[in-house]
């Protein structure tokens, strides 16, 4: 018995064989921050009239009843959830149930060596293979094209070099034939 246990463990897998996830695999929508553009819906359980859905404004505010202008920009859902019952929780209900769900994401746009360039509603799972295809597939004149994306951070606009398989988030810019700067 002990002969067979040394040898599996030749046969573990180490951690070095598991490759790291690319940056774009690790990207979630669950850790996407709210931004202007983007609309939530706002439920407060049992409490019908407190239930709201609005899009953040270019301040990234949303306005809720009873409690005024609301800073939803730069949070996620789940923290826009936890300070909307904070603040209900400290002046009008006693533990209150609230939910946050993204009604409708910002759009993203795809520019270049496309057949419709534009402004496209973000789907969940949405990648750049399938985000040239709702822009009508690669321009004739569009041999392998370069992919750059733009993406908005808190700390402003960054450049990625994409590729067909990247992930894409809301707000995103895919500028197609363009080569990284």
């Amino acid at each position: 018995m002990p002969l067979l246990a040394v040898a599996l463990v030749g046969c573990a897998v180490t951690p070095e064989s598991t490759p790291e996830p690319t940056p774009d695999e690790a990207v979630s929508l669950a850790d996407y921050a709210l931004a202007p553009g983007d609309r939530v819906r706002v439920t407060v359980w049992g409490q019908p009239d407190l239930t709201t859905e609005a899009e953040l404004d270019a301040g990234g505010q949303i306005a809720m009843p009873l409690l005024g202008a609301v800073q939803a920009g730069g949070r996620t859902a789940g923290a826009l959830r936890d300070a909307i019952a904070e603040r209900l929780d400290a002046r009008y209900l006693v533990n209150p149930k609230v939910a946050v769900e993204v009604a409708r994401y910002r759009p993203v746009f795809v520019l270049g060596g496309v057949e419709r360039p534009g402004s496209y509603n973000y789907q969940p799972a949405l990648d750049v293979r399938r985000a040239v295809a709702l822009a009508g597939g690669y321009s004739a004149d569009t041999a392998v094209p370069a992919v750059t994306i733009l993406r908005g951070e808190t700390e402003g606009r960054r450049e990625i070099a994409g590729h067909p398989d990247m992930v894409v988030l809301p707000g995103d810019v895919i500028e197609i034939g363009r080569s990284r700067r």
